[in-house]
């Protein structure tokens, strides 16, 4: 692995666990909305995958703001890190399906491409 190579894996996981951090803070956020509304919905799902596009996007805007060139791949690349993860955790705590691997990956893809060139184009 070269010293360029190392230097983008490590630029795409600290983009991922940004966006995991984000991720993480956007679910509360959300549980709270549903409480003060008083709202008796279920959307956990829903919730689910707005959090996950949410750290799809942050992790993008990371990558795009290190590595300040090439913000489509570099956002894509950290979200689909993020997915790998979340496919992992996923996979040995309750089962992988089609249909939750296929939101979650067109998820991922829009999001962090999006993030990404938000991220190159942020000054």
């Amino acid at each position: 692995m070269s010293l360029k190579s190392r230097s983008d894996l490590k630029i795409y996981i600290i983009s991922s666990v940004l966006g995991a951090v984000a991720g993480g803070l956007t679910l509360p956020l959300f549980s709270f909305i549903i409480w003060f509304l008083q709202l008796r919905v279920e959307l956990g799902e829903t919730f689910g995958l707005l959090a996950f596009g949410v750290a799809c996007l942050v992790a993008g805007i990371a990558a795009g703001r290190m590595k300040n060139r090439g913000g489509l791949i570099s956002g894509i690349k950290s979200a689909l890190l993020l997915l790998l993860a979340l496919a992992v955790v996923t996979l040995i705590t309750e089962g992988l399906t089609g249909e939750f691997l296929l939101g979650r990956l067109t998820a991922a893809v829009i999001c962090g491409s999006v993030g990404g060139i938000i991220g190159v184009n942020k000054r």
